[in-house]
């Protein structure tokens, strides 16, 4: 049979205000098409119990919307009623890049596992993969399909997964046992990851970059897409999740450049921007601050120069172990920052390396995969 022939079936994270997310999914997507597999997207099951609970939140939000705006005002301190509206917007255009960009199926209802697995029989798929992104991440894993229980252990895949975390919390640690030892075959995006499975399997796991990384660049040019109004032509791109720093305000300072902020509220235009605006930004930018991953990411495929950030966020353990995977894998770890101040490194000079490494990974990466499918 060949491989356009064969169904493959995507589980991961759908968040329509991620702009890592969404582009992992994107480019996972495209990896399978290039091998000629027909990806069948964004696969999620929910118990009736869980979907009924989601969707009374979706109805509630949706009344929301439908009270006017005099009264939904009077009833909302205006700074929420700003940042809802902002998060719609926001949403708004990130299920309208997706639409364009990645093929999705509606999510699976089912009383049980049992159900599940006849309504996704109809569905004639051959493998399943989870991933990408934090798919097993375990502060918001809730239930065990993220370990594909519903497909037969030889179908069971995962591609570039994610803890997220350094570490399983002791309650959940049997769950992730048993999911993990039922996976035919198991790569994850950072070293911390492959050794998490190790020590509660005793499995090997690969370690594979994540997918937006074995995309080429030109295919991401291809998806940056200009906004709809004008950017100074010097400038540097922040985005952060967390507390921004001090050093990027210094460096600001010292640079004298116009500084685009990209997760900042307080600029709606730069707020709602699309994951193919997102790209533009960090492509067209003269420096890259940040503490994301994908950031990260992207700065390197388009040859920024760039600084990261240990990501400070209440609530949020540290999500670093990836960030510093990739830095090790470029030979980037001087790119890393203190929170204080930047100091502030020689050029990047060895972009033809970088990619060539690059090249290398995805060839190892789609080989393995293909090779724990039997081709």
């Amino acid at each position: 049979m060949e491989n356009n022939d064969r169904k493959i079936g995507i589980v991961t994270i759908v968040d329509y205000t991620n702009y890592g997310n969404r582009l992992q999914n994107l480019a996972l997507t495209r990896l399978l098409e290039e091998q000629g597999f027909t990806v069948i997207n964004d696969i999620v099951v929910y118990t009736k119990e869980e979907y009924v609970e989601r969707t009374n939140g979706i109805v509630k939000k949706a009344l929301k919307r439908s009270v006017p705006i005099s009264v939904l005002k009077s009833r909302i301190a205006p700074e929420q009623y700003k940042m809802d509206s902002l998060m719609r917007r926001r949403e708004m255009r990130f299920r309208e890049f997706s639409s364009r960009n990645i093929k999705t199926v509606d999510p699976i209802i089912c009383e049980n596992l049992d159900e599940a697995v006849c309504i996704l029989e109809e569905l004639e798929i051959d493998f399943y993969i989870a991933g990408s992104d934090q798919i097993w991440n375990p502060d918001y894993f809730t239930q065990m399909y993220g370990f594909l229980p519903f497909a037969p252990e030889d179908k069971r895949f995962s591609f570039a997964a994610s803890f997220g975390v350094d570490s399983i919390p002791d309650e959940k640690k049997e769950m992730f046992r048993a999911g993990l030892s039922g996976m035919k075959y198991i790569s994850l995006r950072e070293e911390k990851g492959v050794e998490l499975v190790k020590e509660l399997t005793g499995k090997n796991a690969d370690l594979t970059p994540d997918p937006t990384l074995l995309l080429e660049r030109g295919e991401w040019e291809k998806i940056a897409a200009d906004p709809d109004f004008t950017l100074n032509e010097d400038y540097i791109c922040t985005y952060f999740l967390g507390e921004v720093p001090e050093a990027v305000r210094l460096f600001v300072k010292e640079k004298g450049l116009c500084v685009y902020n990209l997760n900042r509220k307080d600029d709606e235009r730069l707020f709602t921007i699309d994951p193919g605006e997102f790209l533009y930004f960090i492509r067209n930018a003269r420096f890259v601050l940040t503490d994301s991953f994908h950031a990260v990411v992207f700065s390197v495929l388009f040859h920024k120069e760039f600084y990261v950030f240990e990501r400070e966020q209440k609530g949020v353990r540290s999500m670093f172990s990836r960030i510093d995977t990739v830095l090790a894998m470029t030979g980037l770890e001087n790119r890393r920052s203190g929170r204080d101040k930047i100091i502030e490194q020689e050029l990047i000079g060895h972009w033809d390396s970088i990619d060539s490494k690059l090249a290398g990974e995805k060839e190892k990466s789609i080989s393995r995969l293909l090779s724990a499918m039997g081709m």
